[in-house]
Protein backbone atom coordinates (compact mmCIF):
# COMPACT_ATOMS: atom_id res chain seq x y z
CA UNK A 1 0.00 0.00 0.00
CA UNK A 2 1.52 3.25 -0.73
CA UNK A 3 1.60 5.94 1.82
CA UNK A 4 0.60 9.62 1.71
CA UNK A 5 3.15 11.93 2.92
CA UNK A 6 2.18 14.70 5.01
CA UNK A 7 4.00 17.95 4.70
CA UNK A 8 3.88 20.22 7.27
CA UNK A 9 4.23 24.03 6.56
CA UNK A 10 5.90 25.74 9.56
CA UNK A 11 3.69 28.36 11.26
CA UNK A 12 5.64 31.36 10.23
CA UNK A 13 5.52 30.17 6.70
CA UNK A 14 1.92 29.88 6.65
CA UNK A 15 1.52 33.45 8.38
CA UNK A 16 3.77 35.04 5.71
CA UNK A 17 1.98 33.17 2.93
CA UNK A 18 -1.23 34.47 4.79
CA UNK A 19 -0.16 37.99 4.98
CA UNK A 20 0.81 37.79 1.30
CA UNK A 21 -2.52 36.94 0.03
CA UNK A 22 -4.24 39.45 2.61
CA UNK A 23 -2.02 42.25 1.20
CA UNK A 24 -3.07 41.16 -2.39
CA UNK A 25 -6.90 40.99 -1.93
CA UNK A 26 -6.26 44.60 -0.32
CA UNK A 27 -4.98 45.66 -3.16
CA UNK A 28 -7.59 44.31 -5.24
CA UNK A 29 -10.41 45.99 -2.86
CA UNK A 30 -8.55 49.20 -3.56
CA UNK A 31 -7.76 49.00 -7.33
CA UNK A 32 -11.63 48.02 -7.59
CA UNK A 33 -12.61 50.68 -5.47
CA UNK A 34 -10.74 53.51 -7.37
CA UNK A 35 -11.96 52.52 -10.47
CA UNK A 36 -15.68 52.13 -9.06
CA UNK A 37 -15.30 56.10 -7.78
CA UNK A 38 -13.64 56.46 -11.38
CA UNK A 39 -16.85 55.58 -13.13
CA UNK A 40 -19.47 57.25 -11.23
CA UNK A 41 -17.19 60.81 -11.51
CA UNK A 42 -17.41 60.38 -15.31
CA UNK A 43 -21.08 59.29 -15.17
CA UNK A 44 -21.60 62.34 -12.58
CA UNK A 45 -19.65 64.44 -15.05
CA UNK A 46 -21.97 63.27 -18.38
CA UNK A 47 -25.36 64.16 -16.12
CA UNK A 48 -24.01 67.28 -15.47
CA UNK A 49 -22.48 68.66 -18.61
CA UNK A 50 -25.20 67.08 -21.46
CA UNK A 51 -28.47 65.58 -19.31
CA UNK A 52 -28.99 68.28 -16.82
CA UNK A 53 -28.82 71.35 -19.54
CA UNK A 54 -31.36 69.48 -22.07
CA UNK A 55 -33.64 68.70 -19.71
CA UNK A 56 -33.53 72.52 -17.99
CA UNK A 57 -34.06 73.89 -21.33
CA UNK A 58 -37.16 71.13 -21.61
CA UNK A 59 -38.65 72.72 -18.68
CA UNK A 60 -38.01 76.32 -19.47
CA UNK A 61 -40.09 75.34 -22.91
CA UNK A 62 -42.65 73.23 -21.39
CA UNK A 63 -42.81 74.13 -17.43
CA UNK A 64 -41.34 77.37 -16.74
CA UNK A 65 -43.29 77.46 -13.62
CA UNK A 66 -40.94 74.90 -12.48
CA UNK A 67 -37.84 76.56 -12.48
CA UNK A 68 -36.96 77.13 -9.00
CA UNK A 69 -34.20 79.82 -9.24
CA UNK A 70 -36.19 83.03 -9.96
CA UNK A 71 -34.85 84.51 -12.96
CA UNK A 72 -34.42 88.18 -13.21
CA UNK A 73 -37.51 88.80 -15.73
CA UNK A 74 -39.60 87.46 -13.09
CA UNK A 75 -37.76 89.65 -9.86
CA UNK A 76 -38.52 92.60 -12.24
CA UNK A 77 -42.60 91.81 -12.58
CA UNK A 78 -42.96 90.92 -8.75
CA UNK A 79 -41.26 94.59 -8.15
CA UNK A 80 -43.70 96.19 -11.11
CA UNK A 81 -46.29 94.90 -9.39
CA UNK A 82 -45.32 95.63 -5.73
CA UNK A 83 -45.10 99.04 -6.85
CA UNK A 84 -48.43 99.17 -8.21
CA UNK A 85 -50.34 98.30 -5.29
CA UNK A 86 -48.31 100.77 -3.32
CA UNK A 87 -49.32 103.50 -6.28
CA UNK A 88 -53.10 102.07 -5.20
CA UNK A 89 -52.65 102.57 -1.77
CA UNK A 90 -51.29 105.78 -2.27
CA UNK A 91 -54.34 106.70 -4.73
CA UNK A 92 -56.64 105.24 -2.26
CA UNK A 93 -54.97 106.56 1.26
CA UNK A 94 -54.84 110.15 -0.18
CA UNK A 95 -51.49 109.98 -0.05
CA UNK A 96 -51.28 110.54 3.87
CA UNK A 97 -48.30 107.78 4.81
CA UNK A 98 -44.63 107.77 3.86
CA UNK A 99 -43.47 106.51 1.41
CA UNK A 100 -41.48 103.78 3.26
CA UNK A 101 -44.53 102.53 5.50
CA UNK A 102 -46.98 102.64 1.89
CA UNK A 103 -44.24 100.06 0.06
CA UNK A 104 -43.93 97.95 2.80
CA UNK A 105 -47.95 97.53 3.54
CA UNK A 106 -47.86 96.89 -0.60
CA UNK A 107 -45.20 94.10 -0.35
CA UNK A 108 -46.82 92.49 2.27
CA UNK A 109 -50.13 92.63 0.46
CA UNK A 110 -48.43 91.20 -2.68
CA UNK A 111 -46.52 88.37 -0.74
CA UNK A 112 -49.20 87.35 1.68
CA UNK A 113 -52.23 87.23 -1.22
CA UNK A 114 -50.06 85.14 -3.51
CA UNK A 115 -49.56 82.66 -0.60
CA UNK A 116 -53.19 82.56 0.13
CA UNK A 117 -54.17 82.83 -3.35
CA UNK A 118 -56.33 85.60 -3.13
CA UNK A 119 -56.71 89.08 -4.70
CA UNK A 120 -54.57 91.75 -3.43
CA UNK A 121 -57.02 94.35 -4.94
CA UNK A 122 -59.57 92.93 -2.71
CA UNK A 123 -57.22 92.86 0.54
CA UNK A 124 -56.76 96.33 -0.45
CA UNK A 125 -60.22 97.31 -0.05
CA UNK A 126 -60.83 95.03 2.63
CA UNK A 127 -58.34 96.94 4.93
CA UNK A 128 -59.60 100.58 3.46
CA UNK A 129 -62.76 100.00 4.68
CA UNK A 130 -61.64 98.29 8.24
CA UNK A 131 -59.40 100.48 9.41
CA UNK A 132 -58.30 103.57 6.59
CA UNK A 133 -54.53 101.81 6.70
CA UNK A 134 -53.85 103.22 10.19
CA UNK A 135 -52.39 100.17 11.97
CA UNK A 136 -52.66 101.09 15.52
CA UNK A 137 -56.17 101.07 14.86
CA UNK A 138 -58.20 99.35 17.69
CA UNK A 139 -61.94 98.43 18.44
CA UNK A 140 -62.23 97.94 22.21
CA UNK A 141 -65.79 97.00 21.80
CA UNK A 142 -65.26 93.87 19.41
CA UNK A 143 -61.73 93.37 20.28
CA UNK A 144 -60.22 93.86 16.40
CA UNK A 145 -57.01 94.83 16.15
CA UNK A 146 -54.57 96.77 13.31
CA UNK A 147 -55.03 97.03 9.42
CA UNK A 148 -57.49 93.94 9.00
CA UNK A 149 -59.23 94.73 12.14
CA UNK A 150 -58.37 91.23 13.10
CA UNK A 151 -60.23 90.00 15.76
CA UNK A 152 -58.01 88.31 18.68
CA UNK A 153 -60.83 86.04 20.52
CA UNK A 154 -61.39 84.48 17.03
CA UNK A 155 -58.23 84.10 15.43
CA UNK A 156 -55.41 85.99 17.71
CA UNK A 157 -55.72 83.92 20.77
CA UNK A 158 -55.93 80.60 18.37
CA UNK A 159 -52.26 81.49 16.65
CA UNK A 160 -50.73 82.46 20.06
CA UNK A 161 -50.69 86.18 19.71
CA UNK A 162 -51.26 88.64 21.57
CA UNK A 163 -53.34 91.46 21.00
CA UNK A 164 -50.14 94.10 20.62
CA UNK A 165 -48.50 91.67 18.33
CA UNK A 166 -51.91 92.18 16.11
CA UNK A 167 -51.23 95.42 15.19
CA UNK A 168 -47.54 94.49 13.58
CA UNK A 169 -48.41 94.90 9.95
CA UNK A 170 -47.15 91.87 8.41
CA UNK A 171 -48.38 89.72 11.19
CA UNK A 172 -51.73 91.27 10.90
CA UNK A 173 -52.13 91.25 6.98
CA UNK A 174 -50.99 87.58 6.46
CA UNK A 175 -54.22 87.33 9.00
CA UNK A 176 -56.24 89.33 7.11
CA UNK A 177 -55.34 86.74 3.93
CA UNK A 178 -56.14 83.76 5.96
CA UNK A 179 -59.21 84.91 7.12
CA UNK A 180 -60.73 86.07 4.19
CA UNK A 181 -59.56 83.00 2.36
CA UNK A 182 -61.01 81.10 4.88
CA UNK A 183 -64.39 82.38 4.50
CA UNK A 184 -64.20 81.69 1.05
CA UNK A 185 -63.17 85.06 -0.06
CA UNK A 186 -66.82 86.37 1.23
CA UNK A 187 -66.91 89.84 1.85
CA UNK A 188 -69.88 89.72 4.21
CA UNK A 189 -68.69 86.93 5.88
CA UNK A 190 -65.07 88.80 6.56
CA UNK A 191 -66.94 91.35 8.41
CA UNK A 192 -69.17 88.91 10.27
CA UNK A 193 -72.35 91.79 10.17
CA UNK A 194 -75.70 91.94 10.22
CA UNK A 195 -78.71 93.46 8.16
CA UNK A 196 -78.37 96.82 6.64
CA UNK A 197 -74.47 97.40 8.27
CA UNK A 198 -73.37 94.40 6.59
CA UNK A 199 -75.03 95.84 3.39
CA UNK A 200 -73.21 98.93 3.83
CA UNK A 201 -70.35 97.31 4.43
CA UNK A 202 -70.00 95.22 1.09
CA UNK A 203 -71.35 97.87 -0.61
CA UNK A 204 -68.04 100.13 0.80
CA UNK A 205 -65.76 97.27 -0.13
CA UNK A 206 -67.06 97.09 -3.72
CA UNK A 207 -66.47 100.19 -4.53
CA UNK A 208 -63.29 100.80 -3.20
CA UNK A 209 -62.44 97.79 -5.04
CA UNK A 210 -64.15 99.36 -8.52
CA UNK A 211 -61.94 102.77 -7.57
CA UNK A 212 -58.85 100.17 -7.59
CA UNK A 213 -59.55 98.50 -11.18
CA UNK A 214 -60.48 101.95 -12.85
CA UNK A 215 -57.53 102.92 -11.27
CA UNK A 216 -55.02 100.26 -12.65
CA UNK A 217 -57.33 100.61 -15.88
CA UNK A 218 -56.29 103.90 -16.45
CA UNK A 219 -52.49 103.07 -15.62
CA UNK A 220 -52.54 99.75 -17.88
CA UNK A 221 -49.76 100.51 -19.82
CA UNK A 222 -47.44 100.89 -16.53
CA UNK A 223 -49.19 97.62 -15.34
CA UNK A 224 -47.29 94.09 -16.06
Amino acid sequence: MKLFKIISIPCGLASDIFLKFRKRVSVHTILETVKLVFVVAVTVFFLLEYVLPFAQANLRINYPWRLLPLTKSSQDSNVKDVLNLASMIRMITDNQFPESKVLRYAGLIYHASQKHEVNPLEIIALIMAESGFKESSINKETGDYGLGQINWGHWGKDYGYTPQQLLDPAINIFLTCHVYKFFGKDIGKYHRGYGIQSRAYIVNVESILTTLNAFAELNKEDIS
